[in-house]
């Protein structure tokens, strides 16, 4: 079942920009709804972390040698 849908010249554009010969539209739609959830499935963890205080300082800690180590790398 396909269903008519109204754009913009600039979202239309911006699929356009996206799409290829063998790719339709809804394929690009389709992909884009799909990593949108992907990224923000993150969210269904959020609070599931039970940990002490001690241990959010450790984690924090580490976190930021981490990003000492990866900074002096490049």
């Amino acid at each position: 079942m396909t269903k008519p849908v109204t754009l913009s010249n600039a979202a239309y554009e911006a699929l356009l920009r996206l799409k290829d010969k063998e790719t339709s539209f809804s394929d690009v739609v389709l992909k884009l709804v799909d990593k949108y959830n992907r990224k923000n499935d993150f969210k269904k963890f959020a609070g599931s972390l039970k940990a002490k205080s001690e241990d959010y300082e450790s984690f924090k800690k580490q976190i930021e040698r981490d990003r000492e180590q990866n900074t002096e790398k490049l």
